[in-house]
């Protein structure tokens, strides 16, 4: 099971004075909650994107990644030996210095997802999910109506 929503249509003032939006991704049996900023993106905006990453795996791009907090955190996907790999990824401002757009116009730095990697430089397990790439086409009748 692959799920990617938002758990309420109110945004939340969080503390630091910016509005954020509760959501929560599955993978499989496993939920993680979020709170998405509202200063880059609208919620429309996360959304369209969702589809745009599910869309990409299941036509076959080797890599995708759906982004929980624009341009700062996002969940990467690779399809890999049958399997959809699927790590969460901070993404550092330096990587970011690639854009040619701010990234409130930038598209989605698809670019950025680096190879598939099962552990870190220093050799430690890096956490991992695993879905099937069913979850996904799932995910996409499910979410049609974004």
């Amino acid at each position: 099971m692959f799920d990617i929503e938002f758990l309420s249509d109110e945004p939340e003032a969080q503390e630091g004075g910016w509005l954020g939006l509760r959501g929560v991704v599955t993978l499989g049996t496993e939920s993680e909650e979020f709170i998405a900023p509202l200063s880059l993106w609208s919620v429309e905006r996360y959304q369209r994107h969702w589809i745009e990453a599910a869309t990409r795996l299941a036509a076959g791009e080797e890599r995708s990644a759906f982004f929980t907090s624009a341009f700062q955190f996002w969940w990467t996907m690779w399809q890999e030996e049958g399997d959809i790999r699927v790590h969460e990824e901070l993404l550092l401002p330096t990587q970011l210095d690639s854009l040619s757009a701010l990234p409130a116009r930038a598209p989605v730095p698809y670019h950025l997802i680096g190879p598939y990697r099962r552990t870190t430089d220093e050799g430690e397990a890096i956490s991992e999910w695993r879905l099937k790439a069913q979850d996904i086409e799932e995910f996409l009748v499910r979410r049609a109506a974004y």
